[in-house]
């Protein structure tokens, strides 16, 4: 057991003091309600639940200050101030928050909660499925960096969620290079270099010449919008070899214009807007529609798995930082497909077999 009451006379209040993990704690209120401890019973009936969680080990002093920290409501702002994400991606996700997670269960403490809290979340959400998916998985990931940052012990079990990410759209080499044909020359190498190492075009477009090394590219910058970040989109530094076909796209690249590799006429470089709207016009003159993202990085990682390259190689070409991310790119073409089922019938000749 731990914890006992004590009273302040100056403030002529009572508080709860903890001893916990070397240090002394002052619990001075209820942090549910915000109640004062002008009462020593208010006091005690707090005591019992803080010594139940002492006993079992779980017992966090930052759950009992005033505007707890460790509820979904206020947690949720740290860790969107610690992750590193594009903007639209934090805009999307304080909307999640604000909107649907927070009214329901913001001031649930996050050590709390259990796979029925989330089930009758999710089952309450009027969402479409996919609006479900992306407010449970904002919320999944806000618990998994909690469980990461050691505020909670376990990560709690998530509902089936009703809904499958669509598969990865991707074009073959030759697909490629016959919607390149259709781009300007003077646009072609941003799209070229970055369908090389299947880069997020927010990577592409904020690569400098201090990150071309001797043999390697670097990729250690991103765009969020059109504000450059000294991070990628997952916060951890690429490092790739200089393919031939990558040097040959860095010689033909101007020197003086900017620190930038590549840039427009002006000498700035490209905005998302620029790529999107040169990457659309080539498309609707080949005949092929697809997203620039699928088409730079998608593309890329399935084109590796198809010629037979590991998974776990292609993980980390495209510095996935888990396998099964690499896992949706494993998707291959049907001309593939049915090699792969015709080599069976080569295995074995059946009427010999039958001799």
């Amino acid at each position: 057991m731990g914890g006992s009451i004590q009273y302040d006379k100056k403030s002529r209040r009572h508080y709860i003091a903890v001893y916990w993990d070397g240090k002394h704690h002052k619990i001075w209120q209820n942090p549910n309600t915000g109640e004062k401890f002008y009462d020593e019973r208010q006091a005690i009936k707090l005591l019992g639940v803080i010594q139940t969680e002492v006993d079992r080990g779980d017992f966090n002093p930052k759950y009992w200050k005033p505007e707890s920290p460790l509820t979904v409501a206020v947690y949720s702002k740290e860790w969107l101030s610690g992750i590193s994400v594009s903007a639209k991606t934090a805009r999307d996700y304080q909307g999640y928050f604000k909107n649907h997670i927070n009214p329901k269960i913001g001031a649930m403490d996050i050590r709390h909660i259990r796979f029925k809290h989330l089930s009758k979340l999710y089952n309450d959400l009027a969402l479409s499925p996919k609006g479900k998916y992306n407010v449970m998985g904002a919320l999944k990931s806000m618990l998994r960096w909690a469980y990461q940052s050691e505020d909670i012990k376990a990560m709690p079990p998530f509902p089936k969620l009703g809904f499958e990410l669509p598969e990865i759209e991707y074009l073959t080499i030759e697909q490629q290079n016959f919607i390149l044909s259709f781009i300007p020359e003077v646009h072609r190498p941003v799209f070229e270099f970055g369908m090389e190492y299947g880069l997020r075009t927010q990577e592409v477009r904020a690569l400098q010449r201090d990150c071309i090394t001797g043999d390697l590219v670097i990729i250690r910058r991103s765009f969020s919008d059109n504000t450059l970040k000294e991070t990628t989109k997952t916060g951890k530094i690429r490092k790739e070899p200089l393919t031939t076909h990558a040097k040959q796209i860095l010689e033909l690249m101007p020197k003086h214009l900017s620190p930038f590799v590549f840039v427009r006429k002006d000498g700035k470089p490209y905005t998302n807007k620029n790529l999107n709207t040169i990457w659309r016009a080539a498309c609707k003159k080949a005949g092929i529609s697809i997203k620039l993202q699928n088409a730079l990085r998608h593309s890329l990682g399935c084109q590796l798995l198809d010629q037979g390259e590991e998974l776990e190689l292609v993980r980390d070409i495209l510095g996935h930082t888990k396998t099964e991310m690499t896992r949706r790119y494993a998707r291959r073409n049907p001309a593939l497909m049915r090699d792969a089922l015709e080599k069976r019938h080569k295995v074995i000749d059946l009427n010999k077999a039958k001799t």
